[in-house]
């Protein structure tokens, strides 16, 4: 699939500074509605990441190589809450060629990039495939076929007790308590808690209002997206620290609002006889 381009998407000039950038999308920002979830979530990202000279370059090399692991909204929004410093390239450094890995391009900085962004990737193979389609209406029966329904409903109840949360201070200190270290970063930068911090309800964020837990899938239902290589699923979700028994307790709640549209969703696993956090996406 083809790169997110965050200049091609906002109309932005690839010739001009990173200080440039930043000024020129904070003017856009301040113009831009809040009700606008969607396009000031956009400009935020694009601050973070354009607007900063070594996330910029991170971001430009891969954007300029085709073959390179693609670049999408969830990996954007890791970079951008990335924290990388401001250290700059040792005397006489030579600047990495066109495709070369995060590894090659930065360093340390680098792998803390590569790593999240192939984490962002493990936990979007094929997992949000069944919602999403429930999303437009291809898998309905699927839900009342494979639908957890009682036995989901702690799950369920994690969920709400995520959106109940009215402000960022709430949210954040039960994030802190109730997702999966490995994890915790990557969700709450999903939730807008780091970086520019612009949380502003759960309303806002999933763009809908008297939101809920939908239905929920989970074990089984969710391995069937990894097309049959269970082993790998396995594999690449130990190389994070998780283990099988919590990769069999994997649960995808939806989100819906209440018209029962589904505006996201929250994977959770569980650890220690509760449910934790691991990703939330936002349709």
């Amino acid at each position: 699939m083809a790169h997110f381009d965050l200049y091609q998407s906002l109309g932005l000039s690839r010739q001009i500074s990173s200080a440039d950038l930043a000024a020129e999308i904070d003017a856009r920002l301040a113009t831009t509605p809040t009700a606008d979830a969607g396009m000031r979530d956009q400009l935020s990202t694009a601050r973070a990441v354009l607007g900063d000279d070594s996330r910029r370059s991170l971001y430009d090399q891969r954007l300029d190589d085709p073959s390179a692991p693609e670049i999408d909204v969830a990996s954007l929004r890791e970079l951008a809450a990335l924290d990388i410093g401001e250290q700059s390239a040792p005397a006489g450094a030579t600047a990495p060629g066109k495709g070369a890995q995060f590894q090659q391009q930065a360093g340390a900085t680098a792998k803390q990039v590569q790593d999240s962004f192939r984490q962002s990737k493990l936990l979007a193979i094929g997992i949000t495939a069944v919602v999403t389609a429930v999303i437009v209406g291809l898998a309905g029966w699927a839900l009342g076929l494979f639908g957890g329904g009682d036995d989901l409903k702690d799950a369920k109840s994690t969920a709400n007790e995520m959106l109940g949360k009215g402000n960022s201070d709430d949210l954040r200190s039960w994030i802190q308590e109730n997702s999966t270290y490995q994890d915790r970063d990557s969700v709450l930068s999903q939730l807008k808690l780091s970086g520019d911090g612009s949380f502003s309800g759960m309303d806002s964020l999933f763009g809908g209002s008297d939101l809920t837990a939908g239905e929920a899938l989970a074990g089984d239902q969710l391995k069937m997206t990894t097309l049959g290589d269970i082993d790998k699923f396995y594999e690449m979700l130990d190389d994070e620290g998780y283990s099988r028994e919590e990769a069999d307790s994997l649960v995808r709640v939806g989100v819906v609002d209440g018209n029962d549209s589904y505006k996201g969703s929250v994977l959770m696993l569980e650890r220690d006889g509760d449910y934790q956090i691991v990703d939330v996406q936002v349709f």
